[in-house]
């Protein structure tokens, strides 16, 4: 428990003392960048036992939103990647809240922009780092950072793996099957389809897919109404078609939140697909 008045921190159970004695958790380092006169914050998970001497494979987790934000909090998909050897990046790119009204409006109209810019100078900052790894680079996003990471992915070819979960893929098509488009697309996208279809293809990762070449895991909840599995389909067959690397998993039922609210095996079999993921394409620490 924090008590912000005194800025004191308490300890008020100690049920898992044990379990965390056998498995500690990542330690979260806060720091940021100046890009475009904002401030982008950000926190660079370590992995227990953590050693500079080494070097480290390092993967850039995109929150959702992008009206969400990250900070030192405990998920469990960072927790499983940082635990198991990897330096997790999280980050707020212009878009996230908590950092008021005018930091969070930089996106309207602008999804794949300057959030993207600042994202990316968050990931070159890291790697500033004698012991975090620029040859071995992935990229992890869930909703709004499914759509920053396919959208990468057509951009660049610099990062080795990506895990994509449910992604904003083609806007046009998003816009009339989410359970949300009509309630904040027009706002986000610049407006309804016939008023901004150039737009929304130029915003849209399915335009730029074709050049993909990044090693892809798609997640994907069956039955999610907020970013539909149809995104995720388009996006497979376009990666597949494109000859890029790619893996679609699907979970039968699964809303938009299964990965924290979904049946224990299916959260599981999520986390544990991610890790494989990034275990395959970059490695373990040397």
């Amino acid at each position: 428990m924090h008590d912000s008045d005194t800025n004191e921190t308490s300890v008020i159970t100690h049920l898992n003392d044990e379990l965390l004695a056998e498995h500690p958790p990542a330690e979260a380092e806060r720091f940021a960048i100046e890009r475009g006169g904002f401030e982008v914050e950000a926190w660079l998970l370590h992995p227990p036992g953590f050693d500079p001497s080494k070097k480290y494979p390092v993967v850039l987790d995109i929150h959702g939103g992008p009206s969400g934000s990250y900070g030192p909090a405990m998920l469990p998909w960072q927790q499983v990647l940082a635990t198991n050897g990897f330096l997790v990046i999280i980050a707020n790119p212009r878009g996230s809240t908590t950092y008021g009204r005018t930091f969070a409006q930089q996106v309207f109209g602008a999804w794949g922009t300057e959030d993207y810019a600042d994202l990316m100078a968050v990931v070159d900052k890291v790697l500033e780092r004698p012991y975090a790894d620029a040859e071995r680079t992935g990229i992890w996003g869930y909703s709004y950072g499914g759509f920053m990471t396919s959208w990468i992915i057509g951009q660049t070819q610099r990062f080795r793996a990506c895990v994509c979960g449910a992604p904003v893929f083609d806007m046009v098509s998003m816009y009339g099957t989410s359970d949300m488009g009509v309630f904040g697309a027009d706002l986000h996208w610049g407006g309804k389809p016939h008023e901004a279809r150039a737009a929304m293809l130029a915003h849209s990762p399915a335009t730029f897919a074709h050049r993909a070449t990044t090693p892809t895991l798609i997640i994907q909840g069956e039955a999610d109404e907020r970013c539909p599995v149809g995104q995720a389909e388009q996006m497979f067959i376009e990666l597949k078609q494109a000859g890029c690397e790619v893996e679609f998993a699907r979970y039968p039922g699964g809303g938009h939140m299964f990965l924290i609210a979904g049946p224990p095996q299916h959260k599981i079999d999520m986390y544990q697909r991610s890790l494989d993921w990034m275990k395959e394409h970059l490695g373990e620490p040397v």
